[in-house]
């Protein structure tokens, strides 16, 4: 399953409901953009380090931006930018659900509607 950003800030802030569902996921993914997000909510070098000990303990998988995944993202935002108001980051976490054949963990389900191909599991923290 392909974890958004959210659902791990939920389980970073130490919401317990947020750490019990990841710790029952066997497959974690997050895309590259999704790490990213995580850093740059970081707010010194310690923060860094301590996410990334986070990711690598918790077994989570990063999948690379690719192409393919830049190129899925490049069309959904043709496709649902002025219609639906999907970024960027958004974009390319869907293109990589959708590549990889994920379903999308995600707290924020309305963003990710309008995409018809990939699965969005939603978690309420």
């Amino acid at each position: 399953m392909l974890i958004d950003t959210d659902v791990l800030i939920w389980c970073l802030r130490g919401n317990p409901k947020a750490i019990k569902t990841i710790d029952g996921l066997e497959n974690r993914l997050i895309s590259q953009i999704t790490r990213m997000e995580l850093i740059v909510g970081c707010r010194n070098k310690t923060e860094i380090t301590l996410l990334k000990r986070f990711l690598v303990e918790g077994g989570f998988r990063v999948i690379a931006l690719s192409q393919e995944i830049g190129s899925r993202a490049d069309l959904y935002l043709e496709e649902k930018h002025l219609t639906h108001g999907v970024g960027l980051p958004d974009a390319l976490i869907a293109a990589t659900a959708s590549l990889q054949g994920q379903p999308l963990f995600t707290a924020n389900a309305k963003h990710f509607r309008c995409f018809s191909d990939i699965e969005v599991k939603r978690f309420i923290p």
